[in-house]
């Protein structure tokens, strides 16, 4: 047998491969009686596996079809039946683990995929019916991580839709997560934790209902909260934020005025009150809600009025309630009643818009035609808030960056560069406007909380995609990720409104973020000290806000 462990040896395995295969092949058929060999022919197709173009080779033999049209066929030569046939041998039952092992951790994904469909069901007895066996439990858990987590890999579908309908995924989770909790050897039980982790954590997004039939695999991810090992941490949280992933609704609240103005006169209970009262009322987001309302409303009726309807001098006063509260423009519009009929109807009472909010690219193409080079940013920032508030976040975020380019510190347009989708601009921009000259409490407490979803996102997207490993680069850019994520978290949470909507999602995170970024480790939620207690969470930050 040519060396397989160099690479002029495996240069003459490939040009004389179909010879050799056949002699193997042959030797194998044989050899029927005697296991023994079997298991050492089997051994040796094994270490060729290790080579991509020889385990290609090895798994596509048979009729006269591509190696991809194959893997799409579920076609493949009898060597895993061979395998899995020496599983019921104990002679010979470490030997086809530990190739299935082999195998499948340098096979590709249609390999893995194979692998899985053919043995899951196998490997789960193995690991229920030999307990004290660890060596088979190892090797086993190994195989498995490696071949589910391919099957269930993807983004909105899993990679190997079809396979995963034929799997048993409550009984492969509960094997599993079984074999992880007995007392094995440290060395033994290391690996298969590992690996449990890997299998259980990845297998979430697109196998939940399993974890339904067994509670088992998310007591097993919460558990692996509370490691003190950090990739264990990770992987365990990514699977717990996957499990519902798919079925999750965007946590957002819209701005309804009369919602808001009820709210307003019933009144928040005294242990409420009296929190706004300590941060000080008048900086509440109640409160900049309320002043914003009303002088954006004054504004509008005395440009109403005016009869010459300066559109000019309305923009003039627009900008700086803008710059005080998110939501500070309102699509109000004038009714007028038919003194015979009594109806009411809209009307624009001679004015180039209806709807109060489509004021502003008016007041902004005004300020614009003055010509004034102090003004300019006014006229984008009027412009700005109405695309966001047409849900033209884009338009928006391209009018900022020019914006930019003519004024770096301005951070209102920092601020609606961190509206984009694109995390890693969205948090470019949060960190540069916090520290703009231009810069208003709203847009301060707005970009702090933007670069807390930008970075957690992030970091635990990498976490999601990356293979656990702590010496890993782009794990590495994680941590740093949800560390800025976790110091923003308590910035915000210390300084900002407490009345403010986004203080319940930004204590969600820095809860998240403690438990995984903490080393030591965490019997409960006590180390968490949140700034606003947990039970005044809902009542405030439903105040002002309301779906819709």
């Amino acid at each position: 047998m040519k060396d397989l462990t160099s690479r002029n040896g495996l240069k003459k395995i490939h040009a004389n491969f179909d010879d050799i295969y056949r002699k193997m092949e042959n030797e194998y058929e044989r050899n029927a009686d005697n296991i023994r060999i079997q298991a050492g022919i089997v051994s040796i197709w094994t270490k060729m596996c290790i080579d991509a173009l020889l385990r290609n080779k090895i798994f596509s033999k048979g009729p006269s079809l591509s190696f991809q049209q194959k893997a799409s066929l579920t076609f493949w030569s009898g060597i895993l039946d061979k395998l899995l046939s020496l599983l019921s041998q104990d002679q010979t039952r470490h030997v086809a683990l530990l190739a299935l092992s082999t195998m499948s951790h340098h096979g590709g994904p249609p390999i893995r995929a194979e692998i899985a469909r053919k043995s899951s069901k196998i490997l789960v007895e193995v690991i229920q019916s030999f307990p004290d066996d660890e060596r088979a439990a190892e090797l086993s858990v190994a195989t498995l991580a490696h071949t589910v987590s391919t099957v269930v890999d993807g983004g909105l579908k899993p990679q190997f839709p079809a396979v995963l309908k034929e799997l048993d995924m409550a009984e492969i989770l509960r094997s599993v997560v079984e074999a992880s909790s007995r007392p094995y050897s440290p060395s033994e039980h290391r690996a298969i934790v590992a690996h449990a982790v890997e299998l259980v954590s990845f297998s979430t997004m697109h196998a939940s209902k399993a974890y339904s039939t067994y509670p088992g695999a998310v007591e097993f991810l919460v558990a692996g909260l509370r490691s003190r090992d950090w990739v264990v941490r990770s992987a365990c949280l990514s699977g717990l934020l996957r499990l519902h992933q798919l079925g999750a609704e965007d946590d957002q609240r819209g701005f309804d005025p009369k919602v808001f103005i009820s709210a307003g006169m019933r009144g928040l209970p005294r242990h409420l009150e009296d929190i706004l009262m300590d941060y000080g009322h008048l900086k509440s987001e109640t409160f900049l809600t309320a002043k914003a309302a009303a002088e954006f409303q004054k504004a509008m009726m005395g440009y109403a009025q005016d009869q010459s309807r300066d559109l000019y001098n309305l923009g003039l006063k627009l900008v700086p309630i803008i710059l005080k509260t998110e939501f500070s423009i309102a699509d109000g519009m004038f009714e007028v009643e038919d003194q015979t009929t009594g109806r009411r109807t809209i009307e624009s009472m001679g004015m180039p818009f209806v709807l109060w909010g489509d004021a502003l690219p008016h007041c902004a193409r005004a300020i614009r035609e003055k010509g004034k080079p102090d003004e300019r940013d006014w006229a984008d920032i009027l412009e700005i808030k109405h695309h966001v508030m047409r849900g033209r976040v884009a338009a928006g975020v391209a009018l900022a960056q020019k914006g930019l380019e003519r004024n770096p510190e301005q951070g209102y347009f920092w601020y609606a560069l961190t509206l984009s989708a694109d995390s890693v601009l969205g948090l470019q921009a949060a960190k540069k406007g916090l520290k703009a000259k231009q810069l208003t409490p709203f847009c301060k407490w707005q970009m702090l909380q933007r670069a807390v979803t930008h970075a957690g996102d992030m970091g635990i997207r990498i976490l999601q995609t990356e293979v656990p490993d702590e010496h890993n680069r782009r794990w590495k850019e994680a941590v740093a990720f949800l560390m800025s994520a976790l110091e923003d978290a308590w910035e915000y949470l210390k300084g900002a409104p407490p009345d403010n909507r986004y203080v319940k999602n930004v204590c969600y995170w820095a809860v998240l973020l403690t438990v995984i970024t903490r080393e030591e480790e965490m019997t409960d939620l006590s180390a968490v000290q949140v700034p606003i207690p947990f039970e005044s969470l809902s009542t405030l930050t439903t105040s002002i806000g309301h779906p819709g």
